[in-house]
């Protein structure tokens, strides 16, 4: 069974993509895992840290994307996962980096993400809930058929969620083992990781009474909070911002630090000079790469360990 991670927050532009991609390769390059990696976030911006637009343009007419792995779901055909799969999704120089594969996504998957209800949204009655709990569960549970479908082949899940709640989002939730959240440290971010942490455990509060209805219990019928992984640390000189600082202590005081990386990535441009060659930051070689250094990888070292004392 592989470990599934989902990777989300409320906002864009908080290192979210960045950060599942890095893990994700620094899985399959540097621990020898086999990884596969799921875009579900209509931005399509983790297929195309991997591949061209050009080549996915190619590749979604004639292998699919996501969406034709959904489309297939809900007219309750055979998944054929496989052929939707990217092999070798990540090369560096000539060769691809092992053990690495891609499910990309697609900017029309917006459609359907959309037509989700939103966790914010009013919860329907009971007897609403009674009538239709085997529907809910089953829009549900798209990404766990996917994972069940192909989890021999895999050690390691990483799901790229858009910045919401919705339909695709809830879908990676319940199929995850645990949830990942990147957070800038300021004022707005922390805020927002509360309000996200309590919309998850309500929904997972709430599928759990929608499962009673429908009798069909599971042992866990939502992800836990993983980790969280500070980003874009701001820096004054070489030392980080007192604001950012008092943040940081504040949400590691509040989350324990069990559940906090210790190792954090700075606001540097180095990170989009690797993702315009499409290759992680420490295979770029230009000085402000080099300034970005090995972050990611002590990162994802740190994430398997907090991961593997998790109960």
């Amino acid at each position: 069974m592989p470990k599934v991670l989902s990777f989300i927050n409320y906002k864009g532009g908080v290192g979210k993509t960045t950060s599942a991609y890095h893990v994700a390769c620094s899985l399959a390059q540097h621990h020898a895992q086999r990884v596969l990696m799921i875009d579900i976030d209509p931005q399509t911006n983790l297929t195309f840290l991997c591949v061209t637009p050009k080549d996915w343009e190619r590749r979604k007419v004639s292998q699919g994307t996501i969406r034709d792995v959904y489309a297939r779901y809900n007219a309750r055909q055979a998944l054929d996962i496989r052929r939707s799969t990217w092999a070798d999704a990540v090369v560096v120089g000539r060769y691809p980096i092992k053990g690495m594969e891609l499910i990309p996504c697609d900017i029309e998957l917006l459609g359907e993400d959309l037509g989700g209800d939103s966790v914010a949204s009013a919860f329907p009655t009971v007897e609403a809930m009674r009538r239709n709990a085997q529907a809910y569960i089953r829009e549900r549970s798209f990404l766990a058929k996917v994972i069940a479908e192909v989890e021999d082949r895999y050690d390691w899940v990483i799901i790229d969620c858009p910045p919401n709640l919705y339909l695709m989002t809830q879908n990676a939730l319940h199929a995850s083992d645990y949830y990942v959240v990147t957070v800038i440290p300021d004022h707005l971010s922390t805020i927002g990781l509360n309000t996200l942490t309590s919309k998850i455990a309500d929904m997972g509060k709430y599928m759990s009474q929608v499962q009673s209805l429908a009798g069909s219990i599971s042992d866990q019928p939502i992800a836990d909070l993983g980790a969280i992984i500070f980003v874009k640390v701001r820096l004054g000189g070489s030392m980080i911002t007192i604001t950012h600082e008092t943040n940081m202590a504040n949400i590691r005081a509040r989350f324990g630090e069990d559940k906090v990386i210790s190792v954090h990535t700075n606001d540097l441009i180095g990170y989009s000079e690797a993702a315009e060659n499409r290759v992680p930051v420490w295979e770029y070689d230009s000085d402000n790469a080099r300034r970005a250094g090995d972050r990611y990888i002590s990162i994802t070292r740190e994430l398997i360990a907090k991961l593997r004392r998790s109960p």
